[in-house]
């Protein structure tokens, strides 16, 4: 039986909402159903919300009660925000974001490359906004509740799923049990180590990039501009690459690339 945690998550600049798990009791037989989405993150709410748009009504599955954990997507792109504008939160991720369209690039202590992306006075966006994913998620959390073509089912984790001629079969399990649901499509929205993915062997193709980061968020007032600031072989973290972001609520974001034999857990003590 899932047990998924209730306790609101820690941060130091985002407050959790914990939400209410959809339970099988009492329902009846599950209806089959034109969509399922198995993941709650960006992608997952945005398309129910796009679906929704072309009257197409979608169930979204998330075995979690919470958005996300930790620190995520950060910057959003125009591009981005003009898809979000569509699903009608773009407005509250202005709001809530700092743009920006400067980076700047230093090797050994020596700034060798700034960026200029280019922006208009008649732009609609910034070419980048910076906001933590938590906010977005919250944002297309609303905009899903209020949209009566997409059920919402926190703390129901996909376990499961058989393929038809012309549906699936999906084994979903709850703090009440498990029950099965039959849908048209699945759509796998549950990240880049996807459950779904993996029970249909299939595997994500390109290249990954070897490198590992270690990434903290750092409540400090520092008297610089919102812009990216990425450092190449500095002399206290020779060969390896530290990134920075200014983030809402005073909060600067560093991905510090671990050195070759370092584990996260070594590189999170004080001393280091």
């Amino acid at each position: 039986m899932h047990r998924p945690d209730t306790e609101p998550r820690h941060s130091i600049y985002y407050r959790y909402e914990v939400h209410e798990p959809w339970l099988p009791a009492g329902h009846g037989a599950q209806p089959r159903a034109s969509v399922v989405i198995v993941g709650c993150g960006p992608a997952g709410l945005v398309a129910a919300l796009e679906l929704a748009r072309h009257g197409v009504p979608s169930v979204v599955l998330e075995s979690e009660l919470q958005v996300s954990l930790g620190s995520r997507a950060i910057v959003f792109t125009r591009r981005s925000m003009e898809i979000l504008q569509q699903v009608g939160v773009a407005d509250r991720m202005t709001e809530a974001g700092l743009p920006w369209r400067f980076g700047n690039s230093f090797y050994r202590g020596q700034r060798v490359f700034r960026m200029e992306a280019p922006h208009d006075p008649d732009d609609r966006f910034f070419p980048l906004l910076n906001v933590q994913q938590q906010y977005l998620e919250e944002y297309l959390v609303d905009a899903c509740k209020a949209e009566p073509l997409i059920d919402l089912r926190w703390g129901n984790k996909l376990v499961g799923i058989a393929q038809h001629a012309d549906h699936a079969v999906l084994r979903v399990d709850t703090p009440a049990g498990e029950y099965a649901l039959e849908s048209s499509w699945v759509v796998a929205a549950d990240g880049g180590r996807s459950p779904l993915r993996t029970m249909l062997g299939l595997k994500l193709e390109g290249a990954s990039y070897e490198g590992f980061f270690v990434i903290a968020d750092i409540r400090v007032d520092l008297p610089l501009p919102t812009e990216r600031l990425a450092f190449f072989d500095l002399d206290w973290n020779p060969r390896n690459t530290v990134l920075m972001h200014r983030e809402p609520h005073g909060i600067w974001r560093v991905d510090f690339q671990l050195p070759a034999g370092e584990t996260p857990e070594q590189a999170l003590q004080p001393n280091r």
